[in-house]
């Protein structure tokens, strides 16, 4: 490759986007094509890398993806590439296979959205849910308490060694999976140059409950609710991860490579999509119109939160992809110098569904990890979660413990089944 063509990758932006093939993950796509165009409107390619979980998927994905942009930028489609990918985040040997062609294929990575996953539940408690939303309806569908979960579901034997530690479903799913897939990738976030250091851009939930996670058990093997703790722990990762206290886990160890030791390592951002109309829960489609005639009446009635639509859902995850590290900085800079950190970004919608990108409270860390009234007046006039109470300075530094905690515990995991996986593939040679 010429020292020319070089250059000119080095100055395209290249984004990997999990879990495209429809959803959250397929208008993740669709947003950060249309927003590349009309923050770049002369110059510059994105490469959007997508991951479906097979084949026929990647190449139904890539069709869809090529028709919004032909429509909504029909003189602009030579500076949007799709490039497709298959990998199943609940198999590890699947992201490391994936690991290795995006090390072999792709000079650098601006940013890794890490959309993928699954709900894991198995149905509704009716009875509760028509209550619920009869009588508290922004409450219950905005943190809904009438989803049913099983209990120490195990993902499928990750390798053909007699012995292997278990591994939750959606924990590996939801967060494992894709805590393996950043590390792995590292060395090409490292190389990003255009919007500051590469990103690593978690997708977690408004429905994360710090309730629901107990660091004794990680991977959710024992809760009622698995989704709802491998969400809080990615909030707890993300929320974190530029902690001192975590730096030898989150830092020295995840982040790291042999590239760049000098430079800025990459950083580890959270969004959440707000409440989106989605098949996350499959429902008969005289249900699926009711529930979006319900988050439609919730924004009526005041909720910032019901985006209905996944492209507007999609706002904050394009938001912390695309923007620059200035404006990334001026809008974390006010939690910052009110002795806070990192925000929560979530995608919000008004009345008449504009979108925008607004913080988000967080049990145990609040507004930005702000001890007190939240410092910016957006987050103190906006409609909270019922029980919701300003962070003290205690529950600040418990969950900062818990982020070493979590932080340790992953890095201990991720060691080991790398340990596991070399195992596995020197056996099989």
């Amino acid at each position: 490759m010429s020292d020319n063509k070089t250059s000119q990758r080095q100055e395209d932006t290249y984004i990997l986007v999990t879990g495209a093939n429809s959803g959250l993950g397929f208008s993740i796509c669709c947003r950060l094509a249309d927003e590349f165009l009309s923050l770049h409107p002369e110059t510059g390619l994105l490469h959007i890398i997508f991951t479906t979980r097979s084949s026929r998927k990647a190449e139904d994905t890539r069709r869809r993806l090529e028709k919004h942009l032909r429509g909504s930028a029909p003189s602009a489609t030579s500076r949007v590439r799709f490039v497709s990918e298959s990998v199943d985040l609940s198999k590890l040997v699947s992201v490391r296979a994936l690991s290795r062609r995006l090390l072999q294929s792709t000079p650098k990575l601006d940013a890794v959205v890490l959309n993928a996953g699954i709900g894991g539940w198995s149905g509704i408690s009716w009875p509760d849910a028509i209550w619920g939303v009869c009588t508290d309806l922004i409450q219950q569908v905005t943190w809904p308490t009438y989803k049913l979960s099983p209990i120490g579901v195990l993902s499928e034997k990750q390798t053909d060694l007699q012995e292997e530690p278990p591994l939750g479903m959606v924990f590996c799913a939801n967060v494992f999976g894709h805590y393996m897939l950043a590390h792995n990738v590292a060395p090409l976030l490292k190389r990003a140059r255009t919007n500051g250091p590469g990103r690593v851009i978690w997708v977690s939930s408004i429905e994360a409950t710090i309730k629901a996670f107990d660091v004794n058990d990680i991977q959710g093997l024992r809760s009622a609710l698995p989704y709802e703790s491998s969400k809080a722990l990615t909030d707890i990762l993300a929320l974190t991860s530029n902690l001192p206290s975590t730096a030898p886990w989150a830092v020295d160890s995840f982040l790291h490579s042999d590239e760049d030791k000098e430079s800025e390592p990459p950083g580890i951002y959270v969004s959440h999509p707000g409440i989106c109309a989605t098949a996350i829960i499959p429902l008969a489609l005289p249900l699926i119109w009711a529930m979006v005639i319900t988050f439609w009446g919730a924004r009526m009635l005041g909720s910032p939160w019901h985006t209905l639509s996944t492209y507007v859902g999609a706002c904050s995850s394009v938001f912390l992809a695309l923007t620059t590290k200035d404006e990334l900085d001026a809008a974390e800079a006010p939690y910052h110098q009110a002795g806070g950190g990192r925000a929560k970004w979530g995608s919000s919608a008004d009345r008449l569904g504009a979108a925008h990108t607004l913080s988000t409270e967080v049990e145990g860390w609040g507004y930005g990890g702000v001890v007190g009234t939240p410092t910016v007046e957006a987050d103190r006039l906006r409609r909270r979660k019922r029980g919701a109470k300003d962070l003290t300075s205690e529950g600040k530094e418990q969950f900062e413990e818990l982020g070493r905690q979590c932080w340790k515990q992953m890095e201990d995991l991720r060691i080991k089944w790398d340990a596991i996986l070399d195992q596995a593939e020197n056996g099989s040679e």
